[in-house]
């Protein structure tokens, strides 16, 4: 039985490894230039941990295979680091001094959900979202899926956000569309307690269905601080007919969310996100001032896109969180698609994330300061 099994047991770690060694490749290499790549990023965290577990298995049976697994694992560093955060309690924060430092909150709000005034209740998804911003005590928001409509019978976003103590705010103002009881528009959003000195937006390629790169000039201890928000695109994988009041269109197509598999859109929004990427990254690096990136990337830290953004900045979450840091309410713990990235002339004194179900995604807050 011992000799039956033992060749099988080879085999299966043989392929495991040559998948895994794909997936240490997806920081390098563009799924626009290699499509599969985009699977091999998702698969990332469980091939790390399929050769992990063969890894404790073959020490009992051959170390040496062990070892060499051991060493494997090691070649996917870069997704490991990127992946997974190990940083232990959090310290009390001594260093967040009022005037000195800025908290700021980056959040997928999915459009506050219900703005009918019909629909509002204490437990309403849309009250606890603003009780949450209410009590966070963040200088600046960066709110991306952020909706105003225009339609009887409805609280405005914006005016509520001001009346929260937000009075200054740029909206990129992406998507507009009409149904018969109203309109919609669609941004990424900053509104701050303090005054934005110079505002902005980047197209992020696709003028058919734009989504836009938002930016916003800010004073932190009397220094310029130029703030990011975006939303990549979403892969609309569960998209199952065309309404055609308010169809997402992909590079002027009507029908391609709607009729490509989930194994295509997989790839082709994975290509999507490292184009926008790299129109992201360049104008992140054209800043005058040092950045600070949030944002709904759509992808997760082992994507190409991911790396690229992330390029030369501090990853808030790998600063100071710990575990994987999922910020989706509803899919597997290994999507983190959401991320706060701080230039490295900023020191990241707190980072947090707060369970809650309300929107889609999870909101998270970081206090930044100046390095002394």
């Amino acid at each position: 039985m011992i000799k039956l099994i033992y060749p099988v047991f080879i085999t299966a770690t043989i392929i495991a490894s040559f998948f895994y060694c794909i997936s240490c490749l997806t920081p390098y290499l563009s799924p626009i230039d290699f499509g599969m790549l985009a699977f091999f990023e998702l698969g990332f965290p469980y091939l790390a941990l399929l050769i992990l577990l063969l890894l404790f298995i073959w020490f009992f049976i051959r170390k040496k295979i062990s070892v060499l697994l051991l060493l494997l694992l090691l070649l996917g560093y870069k997704n490991l680091t990127s992946t997974l955060a190990i940083n232990g309690a959090s310290p009390k924060n001594d260093d967040i001094i009022k005037g000195k430092s800025l908290q700021i909150l980056t959040w997928n709000v999915r459009g506050f959900d219900n703005p009918a005034v019909s629909a509002d209740s204490p437990r309403s998804n849309r009250r606890l979202m603003f009780d949450f911003i209410k009590n966070s005590g963040a200088d600046i928001l960066c709110l991306q899926e952020f909706n105003e409509m225009d339609a009887p019978g409805v609280f405005s976003n914006t005016k509520d956000l001001i009346n929260l103590g937000y009075p200054h705010y740029y909206l990129t103002n992406d998507i507009r569309r009409v149904f018969p009881w109203g309109i919609v528009v669609t941004s990424s959003a900053i509104f701050s307690k303090i005054p934005l000195q110079d505002t902005g937006r980047i197209m992020l390629g696709d003028s058919s269905y734009p989504e836009y790169l938002g930016y916003a000039d800010v004073m932190m201890d009397q220094k310029p601080l130029r703030i990011f928000t975006t939303h990549f695109k979403s892969l609309n994988l569960f998209a199952k007919y065309i309404d055609t009041v308010s169809t997402v269109i992909f590079h002027g197509d009507k029908e391609y969310v709607y009729t490509a598999s989930k194994f295509e859109k997989i790839q082709v929004f994975s290509e999507e996100h490292s184009f926008q990427a790299g129109i992201a990254k360049k104008a992140m690096n054209n800043s005058r001032w040092p950045v600070l990136f949030t944002g709904d990337l759509n992808s997760v830290p082992a994507s190409h896109a991911y790396h690229i953004i992330s390029k030369g900045l501090q990853d808030a979450f790998l600063q100071k969180g710990n575990g994987l840091g999922t910020t989706l309410d509803s899919l597997p713990p290994t999507l983190r698609i959401d991320y706060l990235l701080a230039d490295k002339k900023m020191k990241i004194v707190s980072w947090k994330k707060e369970i809650m179900h309300a929107s889609d995604h999870y909101p998270q807050q970081i206090h930044i300061k100046w390095e002394e």
